[in-house]
């Protein structure tokens, strides 16, 4: 047998084997970038929930609704801050969390109480009521019995979403958020602006690290902590920013946003890609060779 046709038999026998570790590649491809796609299109999806509250709000409900959901919600605020704001659980048979669970919504078909955008995290989700584990798997959840997300001269909110979920962002950023940088809170029609001005981290039974202050407008946003063990609580302080909001500050649109994980993710796919093309290169340049020889 001469050279050539050695060369080419060996050639036909790599073939299959080539064909079976490309079917491979782009299987273990897939697997690895499932996690980003779907983590990518659902933070779209979050982002697009809550400009569609934003713009559902402006375009479908009257300055008279918008005036009586403000008024109720007011008042509700005062009737907590005269109980001194129990901590209740989510009872649907409870009368008093029925009537929580109608606040702050246009019409009967309105699910969604408010917006939290974070423009420097890339942070913007619908806000449902309660912190139920459907709630925070559809995005970000207020606290029963916490103060309505409306502003106020001592008006308290704590929003709370979950961090390390495999298939959206949520608050997997919140950490990454600096001292006076914005969170913004649309409801009802209007953008409130916060700034943030403190954390801690406390264990999930430290119910006392929420506290209601005379006097201050702020919101409290609440996620596990440390990423992937979850073991504690990270609580980021935001106080209110009455100054004019400038035309154009807040975005009104997803932005794409890359958590570590996801960048890792990208890297090792990458990497793979990489020392694919390498081996190919280098497997048909040794063919040439033997080929010419």
């Amino acid at each position: 047998m001469s050279k050539h046709q050695k060369v080419a038999k060996a050639g036909s026998a790599g073939r299959g084997s080539r064909i079976t570790s490309l079917v491979l590649l782009i299987v273990s491809l897939a697997l690895l970038s499932y996690p980003v796609v779907a983590t990518v299109l659902a933070d779209y999806n979050n982002s697009e929930n809550a400009r569609r509250y934003a713009e559902e709000i402006t375009e479908s409900a009257t300055p008279e609704t918008i005036q009586q959901l403000r008024s109720k919600a007011e008042d509700y605020n005062a009737d907590l801050w005269a109980t001194g704001h129990p901590v209740r659980q989510e009872n649907p048979e409870d009368p008093a969390y029925q009537g929580y669970k109608e606040q702050l919504l246009t019409s009967d078909r309105s699910t969604t109480m408010a917006r939290i955008q974070i423009p420097d995290v890339g942070i913007d989700l619908p806000i449902y009521h309660g912190t139920t584990d459907d709630v925070l798997y559809r995005g970000a959840g207020h606290m029963y019995n916490s103060d309505l997300p409306i502003g106020g001269e001592s008006s308290t909110s704590v929003i709370t979403a979950h961090t390390g979920m495999v298939n959206a962002s949520m608050f997997d950023n919140l950490g990454k958020l600096k001292e006076g940088e914005p969170v913004y809170i649309n409801v009802l029609g209007e953008t409130l602006r916060y700034r943030m001005t403190g954390y801690e981290v406390v264990k999930p039974e430290d119910y006392d690290a929420v506290t209601y202050e005379d006097g201050v407008d702020k919101l409290i946003l609440i996620t596990c902590t440390p990423y992937g063990i979850n073991s504690d609580r990270l609580l980021v302080t935001a106080e209110r920013d009455h100054s004019p909001i400038e035309e154009g500050e807040v975005p009104d649109g997803w932005r794409l946003q890359l958590s570590w994980w996801m960048k890792l993710d990208l890297a090792i796919i990458a990497t793979i890609i990489a020392i694919a093309l390498w081996s190919t290169i280098r497997r048909r340049k040794n063919l040439k060779v033997e080929i010419s020889g």
